[in-house]
């Protein structure tokens, strides 16, 4: 036996997932072949991939016709991928040695989003992965009663760095920790999008496989800030069995879909009540809306997680609790980061590079397509999309040509997300630097450029 010849049978393994064999997919490392002894790991990129075990036994059966094995070893492993555009330097530091960051999104409050998350969270932990939970939840911060740190107080930060705190195996942040429950703090949109931002910025997670962030529900500033603050592995909506839940989940799909952040998928909660001691289930919410959310918008149905007593108690006194259903879902959220995290790709209108001439008067983009495009800062700044200068419920523009400075300069650009520029100008009329460019406007910005400059020739 050699290596050839053994690569060339476990290729013919092939993870039913994706569709494509283990050697393709990098899986098979560190093989030792002996006299008459095999030896690798089988290394999954990421845990609780549910046909592990089941991959290591179509490698020992695919194996044993080989002439000369007797003794096959295989060491079932998992090394978390890390999303290629966290390492763009945008990033905070705070997050360098984060490999992913999920968001827990729902449409609305009262769906158990943040039960979801600590679950989610939880099985991650459970499974090996080094896990965080970061609750954003500015509106009802529920996560610290859940993990048992209903009366933790944040110490004062030492040189402006938060250190999270441990539990259940996780490291947790909360908004809930900056208040107590006779002092609360409400805070408004612009307030408390700096504060998101300030948090971003100032937890020390050290290094984490998986951040899990809880985030307020609807669609908000808040939503908005973070989806532009870090590049996001994708989002997780929750929603219930109603099919009123449908159209509500909706507006939380279409926010992550236009600013270009994956939705990984759906997971239903409060999907029927099953009493205890009984596998019956009893569909007191009704059934079928996020199966219908996950259809119409071509979405994985991640799960459903039936309302527990125990899993109820567990939640309410801070205590962990494994459910097989849970680990499920969690193994599907997994897979679905994985394939994100490999296959990531730039946008089909994403930038090569941006650049500023003449003083700022000019942006100069050049495209994957080999394209370039000059646009100059006066067509930019009057083409800026923020509620000052249009009209956020008619889309008609507000602002008018002669507000524009003739020699107005672009002074600043800063990368959002892994859609759009974010440009400061010399303007200081309001909306002067809150604009955010998507990448497609800019691309027609500089197509109109480009051919209005053929007229002219």
């Amino acid at each position: 036996m050699d290596a050839k010849e053994i690569t060339d049978v476990l290729a013919t393994v092939k993870d039913s997932y994706f569709n494509k064999d283990i050697i393709t997919l990098g899986y098979v490392k560190g093989m030792s072949i002996g006299d008459e002894d095999l030896r690798f790991s089988l290394r999954l990129p990421a845990p609780l991939m549910r046909d592990h075990d089941e991959l290591a036994q179509k490698c020992k059966i695919a194996l044993k016709d080989i002439e000369g094995i007797k003794n096959i070893e295989i060491k079932k492993d998992w090394e978390v991928q890390r999303l290629p555009s966290l390492n763009a330097p945008n990033t905070p530091n705070s997050l360098q040695n984060v490999k992913n960051i999920i968001a827990i999104a729902s449409g609305k409050g009262g769906v158990g989003k943040s039960t979801v998350t600590v679950c989610i969270a939880e099985a991650f932990a459970q499974a090996g992965a080094k896990v965080g939970i970061l609750d954003i939840d500015v509106y009802g911060p529920s996560i610290p009663n859940m993990v048992g740190l209903g009366d933790h107080q944040l110490a004062g930060a030492q040189e402006g760095v938060l250190e999270p705190v441990e539990a259940h195996g996780m490291k947790i942040m909360s908004m809930g920790f900056l208040a107590t429950k006779d002092t609360p703090v409400v805070w408004r949109g612009p307030i408390a999008s700096q504060l998101v931002q300030q948090f971003l910025g100032a937890v020390d997670w050290g290094e984490l496989d998986y951040l899990f962030v809880d985030m307020p529900p609807g669609t908000g500033d808040i939503q908005l800030t973070l989806s532009q603050s870090v590049p996001l592995t994708g989002a997780v909506i929750v929603t219930t069995p109603q099919e009123i839940a449908h159209t509500i989940a909706e507006k939380g799909l279409r926010m992550f879909q236009q600013v270009k952040i994956p939705i990984l998928g759906i997971v239903e909660n409060m999907a029927g009540f099953m009493p205890p001691g009984s596998d019956e289930i009893f569909h007191i919410f009704g059934e079928g809306g996020g199966k219908s959310a996950a259809e119409e918008f071509d979405l994985p149905m991640l799960g459903q997680i039936a309302i527990k007593q125990e899993l109820r108690e567990a939640m309410d006194n801070g205590k962990f609790v494994s459910d097989e259903n849970i680990n499920q879902i969690a193994s599907l959220i997994a897979v679905e980061a994985m394939a994100i995290v490999t296959n990531e790709e730039l946008s089909p209108f994403a930038p090569l590079e941006i650049n500023l001439a003449n003083d700022g008067q000019t942006l100069v983009i050049k495209w994957q397509d080999n394209l370039e495009h000059a646009i100059s800062s006066f067509n930019v700044r009057f083409a800026c999309p923020c509620a000052h200068c249009v009209d956020e419920i008619t889309g008609e523009k507000i602002i008018k040509e002669s507000d524009v400075p003739s020699d107005v300069k672009i002074i600043e650009s800063v990368p959002v997300g892994r859609y759009g520029v974010r440009f400061s100008f010399s303007d200081p009329s309001p909306g002067a630097g809150a604009g955010i460019y998507t990448f497609s406007l800019l691309r027609k910005l500089g197509e109109d450029a480009a051919k209005n400059a053929s007229f002219d020739v």
